[in-house]
């Protein structure tokens, strides 16, 4: 991992802070001392700083990725579209295949392109747990790359095209069924392990109702709460699932909603379990760019504002997202939910910049350490240049960095005080070196797996 920089200065930058009290500040320098915002305004003092001109660059809050399946994005090359094709029959056939080392090449690969892309603080939602040794790649794979991180632990993604002989094989006594809990005692030595880490959390994902028998997600509930750590769990994703089953209510029934519950999608709500997860203070994350390529639906953003739901964005995987562009997810969403009410101002870019930074860290708990660029937070920050053909000239910076940016104007990304993006190159990774190995260790998944490359 990069090491801190101790003492820097942004110099000359237009900081959309996202905090209420600072606003936009135009002119404006940032002081970063010790991995945090010491201060932020116009003509700081900062003796023996390093400074940074950024001048005629806009400096946002990193964004925070609020539910991301970092493993996945090593299938990226073979998942098509539909059924026989898509992410869920693709996932089917390989992820029991993974080994320890495909799970950090996968992490790493999407932790370097969200670095890239201006992504600081991300919800690792880890949904194929093979093993200790596969949780223990993927967490040495954030280490390396320097990225603040919630990590979710989950049981092994469902496999129904794998026989259960097969999973034995594969998994050992780890592989004698999914409809059961998962490890939990290695959940606690992650806890444990990481307790004093100050980029890593370590929380839970939960099947739920939809995906495991009740005696399997309550006693999960259970254990992770003894354990004081936070859950998450898709919901309502599809209609399909809202016609089978309710699992808001199911859950509700079983005293198990609480503000320490995330929900992922959330598309179909009915009514009622809207007004319970309101209730209850549960937030609930988005993912624009996956829901629309599966056809899963629109995502609900004013809906969930009306309802007083908090909600932030995500990428979901970029095996599906095709890429980690934080501000096409912005984009999208803003587009879909103004189309939605009529109004082109019904959200605005200030608006959806918030949801893809602060909102995503209230969403993981982080809210008092990143989300914006507020003096005593963590410096997590990203500046973008504007001298870009697809960016000039700019008037006002939200609808600059909503409307027209891309990853590929990311000239800077700082998580924690370091620099982990520096004129436009990451500091900390040979990109070709690692799109290389993906593309090799695919090719090998796929040969393990017995399907032949590309075509599956």
């Amino acid at each position: 991992m990069p090491s801190p920089n101790d003492h820097l200065l942004i110099r000359g930058v237009t900081a959309l802070t996202v905090d209420e009290h600072l606003g936009d500040l135009e002119g404006a320098d940032i002081e970063v001392r010790d991995g945090s915002i010491a201060a932020i305004g116009p003509g700081l003092d900062a003796p023996g700083a390093q400074v940074i001109d950024a001048t005629g660059m806009i400096a946002i809050p990193g964004f925070v990725d609020s539910h991301w399946h970092l493993w996945g994005t090593l299938l990226r090359g073979v998942i098509g579209d539909g059924p026989q094709n898509g992410w869920f029959a693709r996932k089917g056939k390989l992820a029991p295949y993974f080994t320890a080392d495909d799970t950090h090449l996968g992490v790493r690969l999407a932790a370097a392109e969200g670095i890239a892309a201006g992504v600081t603080t991300v919800h690792d939602w880890a949904h194929n747990v093979l093993g200790p040794e596969h949780a223990d790649a993927d967490l040495r794979a954030l280490r390396e790359l320097g990225l603040r991180a919630h990590y979710s632990y989950g049981a092994p993604s469902a496999h129904p095209s794998i026989s259960a002989e097969e999973m034995r094989r594969l998994m050992g006594d780890r592989g004698k069924g999914f409809d059961e809990a998962m490890d939990f005692a290695d959940v606690k030595r992650l806890r444990d392990e990481y307790a004093a880490d100050p980029l890593i959390s370590i929380g839970v994902n939960v099947r739920g109702p939809a995906r495991s028998a009740r005696e399997v997600y309550r006693a999960e509930f259970a254990a992770a709460r003894d354990l004081g750590l936070p859950l998450a769990m898709h919901c309502a994703g599809t209609r399909a699932e809202v016609e089978r089953i309710h699992q808001v209510a199911l859950l509700d029934s079983d005293g198990l909603l609480g503000p320490d519950l995330l929900l992922a999608h959330c598309l179909h709500l009915p009514e009622a379990d809207l007004v319970r997860v309101a209730e209850h203070g549960i937030p609930i994350t988005v993912s624009p760019l996956s829901e629309l390529r599966l056809a899963m639906g629109l995502p609900p953003l004013l809906r969930l504002r009306e309802a007083g739901v908090r909600a932030s964005l995500s990428l979901d995987t970029t095996a599906i997202a095709a890429s980690a562009d934080p501000f096409q997810a912005m984009r999208v969403a803003l587009g879909l939910a103004n189309t939605e009410a009529g109004d082109a101002e019904a959200i605005t870019p200030r608006e959806i910049l918030r949801t893809a930074t602060l909102e995503g860290a209230h969403a993981l708990g982080l809210a008092g350490v990143t989300g914006s660029l507020t003096p005593g937070k963590r410096a997590d920050i990203v500046l973008i240049r504007t001298d870009r053909l697809n960016l000039a000239p700019v008037a006002d910076p939200a609808v600059a960095v909503v409307h027209s940016a891309q990853p590929a104007d990311v000239d800077t990304v700082l998580v924690d005080g370091r620099v982990l993006k520096r004129e436009g190159r990451l500091t900390g990774v040979d990109e070709a070196e690692l799109a290389a190995r993906a593309g090799q260790a695919l090719r090998e998944l796929c040969e393990r797996a017995g399907f032949a490359w590309p075509s599956l």
